[in-house]
């Protein structure tokens, strides 16, 4: 008899268990999935956020030609006051699958970035691995920009296009709302992709630069600075170097590059060697009179696309140094590393310092391909 009525007991506990379904149950009808938030600056220091969020296709039902998306607006005094906002005219924010996070140039400019962020840092349905990017107009404009192809989500493009790194130097690696976070909190000044939407279509735009102490948006680099302060970061992966010999277009294709940065102090003189290896292919070379197979040809090509680099590079960190005023190319972790007894006392100074350093620069292009035209060179690092 005893038995029985453990059995029971037991069977009884199964069928309670089985009936109450999924505690954390969402239906996905009532369920807003957004991809990407645009951050802009309102009147009164309120914010405004727009939201991309994905139409669920039910059962076919969805109209043939019509947007897989939705835009959703809201605005408040605060972040949070906005996305509350959200649920008067429409279903409540699910922010599992959000994928970017997009500053207006206002908003980013006036506002600290990670308190805006605070929010969305804290949320855990947010994931980390976000991306930041930052617009030289309104996000909303960004956002809101019909792409040729209808079916094709903004957000989503602007995610995708991250991916292109291995095709084009001009490319950040793209900065997550973690490691965002991480560099505020160490005070370290750091850059960020520039979207923008340009002639109906959008576009990587040069990168932002957001200063480490204030936390906000200080200027904007073109796309060919983001290639050149790439090479510095040992972020290379890919792209060209467009040249010219007698007035004939040379074009270098990366394929492999290499930076190592050895920091110097000297007397309280704080000094940087850069050295940067890449080998790559000749991918076009105009001048009529071409011959890949001669090797003193092939060096003097070698010669052009290294001043070519080393002028270009040059150039983009002398802004940052003169125009600027800090270092967003992190050769303050190079400097800490070797020196860091050094650092911990002047870690603060340390935007003054870099201004002062003096910069050595050696560029090394191999060309080891040639196309068509030519065989391939053995090399070795």
């Amino acid at each position: 008899m005893r038995g029985k009525r453990v059995l029971f007991i037991f069977l009884s506990c199964c069928l309670f268990l089985l009936s109450t379904g999924c505690w954390d149950l969402k239906n996905i009808e009532k369920l807003s999935f957004v991809r990407g938030v645009g951050i802009d600056e309102q009147e009164n220091q309120g914010v405004k956020l727009t939201y991309q969020n994905l139409v669920p296709k039910m059962g076919g039902t969805q109209e043939t030609g019509s947007p897989d998306y939705l835009n959703v607006v809201s605005k408040g005094r605060n972040v949070l006051e906005a996305v509350s906002n959200v649920a008067l005219k429409d279903q409540p924010i699910y922010s599992d699958h959000l994928k970017i996070f997009l500053f207006g140039k206002n908003q980013a400019e006036h506002h600290d970035i990670q308190a805006t962020l605070n929010h969305f840092i804290r949320d855990d349905e947010v994931r980390r691995s976000s991306y930041l990017l930052v617009s030289r107009d309104d996000a909303s404009k960004v956002i809101n920009q019909k792409l040729k192809s209808q079916q094709k989500v903004p957000v989503e493009h602007i995610f995708e296009t991250s991916k292109n790194r291995n095709f084009n130097g001009k490319i950040l690696l793209p900065t997550r709302i973690g490691r965002a976070s991480d560099y505020f909190q160490m005070g370290v000044s750091f850059l960020v992709q520039s979207v923008d939407a340009i002639d109906g279509e959008l576009i990587y735009d040069g990168a932002g630069i957001i200063h480490g102490k204030t936390r906000k948006l200080i200027g904007f680099i073109p796309a060919k600075d983001v290639q050149s302060l790439n090479w510095v970061m040992d972020r290379i992966s890919g792209g060209v170097v467009p040249a010219t010999y007698k007035g004939f277009p040379i074009t270098y294709e990366v394929k492999k590059a290499k930076t190592e940065i050895e920091p110097y102090l000297n007397n309280g003189k704080v000094s940087f060697k850069i050295n940067i290896q890449t080998n790559g292919k000749l991918s076009e070379d105009q001048y009529p009179p071409e011959n890949s197979f001669d090797e003193q040809y092939i060096k003097r090509y070698e010669r052009i696309f290294s001043k070519k680099i080393k002028g270009r590079i040059q150039k983009a960190v002398s802004h940052m140094q003169n125009e600027v005023g800090v270092d967003p190319i992190f050769l303050s972790r190079q400097f800490r590393i070797k020196y860091p007894d050094y650092w911990e006392k002047h870690r603060n100074e340390w935007d003054a310092l870099f201004q002062e350093a003096d910069i050595e620069y050696h560029v090394k292009v191999s060309i080891l391909n040639f196309g068509a035209e030519g065989a391939t060179k053995s090399y070795k690092w």
